[in-house]
């Protein structure tokens, strides 16, 4: 338990150095995968159809409690079709405050969310990687045209692409005297 835990850790710095020195607005390449996984990679989907534009990525919290961006934002049309990114039972298809929010469950104790997305499943359907799911809506934190991604593995947010297979290798800079 705790060596999953070192490794999501290491991996969450690893997305933080990342996109923290680049642009969030480069486009994400599908066909990369990655050994830091908690999951086999080969098994999750994107939940939307290429091109996959990352608008903004995923900033680990201080602690639980604290600011972050518990996920990821990728560029979406209105009413465009959301995919499963995994098999599993969806847990959670409803409004919270202002969006529509859909949860699946997954094995591993991983949960995915997505929004604002118009669900066309309900609690307790089964789903499959790759099924369509609902459409992208309106609301949220997300400006028009965005779907928020988000992972939960044991409770903690992580970086979506750790199992969409996307995290790109860290590059250490020298030290600014």
């Amino acid at each position: 338990m705790q060596n999953l835990r070192a490794l999501a850790a290491s991996a969450l710095v690893t997305v933080i150095v990342v996109f923290g020195a680049g642009p969030a607005s480069d486009a994400v390449s599908a066909g990369t995968s990655s050994s830091a996984a908690a999951t086999t990679t080969d098994a999750w989907r994107w939940p939307l159809a290429e091109p996959h534009r990352l608008i903004r990525g995923f900033v680990a919290p201080e602690s639980q409690y604290a600011g972050g961006h518990r996920g990821i934002d990728l560029a979406a049309a209105a009413n465009e079709k959301v995919f499963a990114a995994h098999d599993g039972v969806v847990s959670f298809a409803g409004r919270v405050v202002d969006r529509s929010v859909l949860s699946i469950m997954q094995p591993n104790d991983v949960i995915t969310t997505v929004e604002p997305v118009d669900a066309v499943v309900a609690v307790g359907d089964h789903v499959r990687a790759g099924q369509l799911i609902g459409t992208v809506a309106s609301g949220g934190h997300c400006p028009p045209g965005c779907l928020h991604f988000g992972v939960r593995q044991h409770g903690w947010y992580v970086s979506p692409l750790l199992f969409l297979g996307n995290v790109p290798r860290a590059v250490l800079l020298p030290a600014v005297p």
